[in-house]
């Protein structure tokens, strides 16, 4: 169930002064293949803005072998050529996308509690986003560390920890049973995007190498 998935997701901010993509390429830059995969999320932009970023991130991830998804939008991810789609918690079944779009090979979705992740899991989401860890601007209170362990005890889908992470949060993030961590500002408010992306890739690999 877990072949294939990336251990980090970067989710891209549409809002930075240089727009969504040039801050990916720049984090990616010497990034080992398959480790990071890369979600297109950007509610106000139009269609014709979304097909041009979309192929810009399918060919960015394509030369750094990296995973991309699109939020919300099948369309947008058959036109693009993604991996998959990201859906909300309140968005369409996965099941039913599944039988309609069964090329697609993820389908990820976003929860906020344990009732969620259990839903997903019966709904055979490949992944899910769980948030938020820590203190994000304008969301709901943050569950924590101990919060997310509880959340995802006896729930089989990979998980992974999206709010708030820096990279010394990773550790204690796997060791409580987080399959890998979505960021965003972190590497979007970073002045070296790649050396940040390279300290969450190191946080994981420690954590890896020593069974947690």
């Amino acid at each position: 169930m877990t072949q294939g998935l990336p251990r980090i997701w970067i989710i891209t901010d549409p809002d930075h002064p240089s727009g969504p993509v040039t801050p990916i390429r720049r984090a990616l830059e010497g990034c080992p293949p398959r480790v990071v995969g890369v979600q297109l999320r950007a509610h106000r932009a139009s269609d014709r803005q979304l097909v041009q970023w979309g192929h810009e991130l399918r060919a960015v991830t394509h030369a750094t072998g990296s995973a991309l998804t699109v939020n919300r939008r099948v369309d947008i991810a058959q036109i693009v050529s993604a991996d998959g789609v990201h859906l909300p918690e309140l968005g369409l079944p996965v099941a039913d996308l599944r039988r309609q779009w069964p090329e697609l090979g993820m389908f990820g979705v976003s929860r906020h509690g344990r009732l969620g992740l259990q839903a997903a899991e019966q709904d055979r989401a490949t992944y899910a986003f769980l948030s938020p860890i820590f203190h994000v601007p304008g969301k709901a209170a943050p569950i924590g560390i101990h919060g997310f362990r509880a959340a995802i005890a006896g729930v089989g889908i990979p998980t992974y920890a999206l709010g708030g992470i820096a990279p010394e949060d990773s550790r204690a993030l796997l060791a409580v049973g987080a399959f890998g961590v979505a960021i965003r500002r972190a590497i979007y408010e970073a002045a070296q995007p790649s050396e940040t992306l390279q300290r969450f890739v190191h946080e994981l690999d420690k954590s890896l190498s020593n069974g947690e």
